[in-house]
């Protein structure tokens, strides 16, 4: 699935079939959920504003290790999907913001 797709099936579909199909590590997706229903978002809603974030304010060496995945064969919508997650995750965990509802969370 290509980037722009997998945001747009993100922002329109209302359960959460596309997040999951996105995050295929249990132990991410697990995270995740659990993170969403803190911030009272829907994982899809989580997960876009993971990734718009990511876009929007992903760090040079962030950006390097995507380009890195991506190019080794890795699809581009999973891999940032599991990248963004995971930024998101660490920043609500540090204290340092990204873990709540002011990320663009709203489509």
């Amino acid at each position: 699935m290509m980037l722009g797709e997998t945001l747009k099936l993100l922002a329109r579909t209302s359960d959460d079939s596309i997040a999951v199909e996105l995050l295929p590590d249990l132990v991410l997706l697990g995270r995740a959920r659990a993170a969403a229903a803190a911030a009272e978002l829907s994982l899809n809603q989580f997960v876009l504003a993971a990734c718009r974030a990511f876009l929007d304010r992903g760090g040079e060496e962030e950006w390097s290790q995507l380009m890195s995945r991506l190019r080794d064969g890795a699809e581009p919508g999973v891999t940032l999907v599991a990248l963004a997650v995971q930024r998101r995750l660490d920043a609500g965990a540090c204290g340092c913001g990204g873990g709540g509802r002011d990320e663009g969370a709203a489509a």
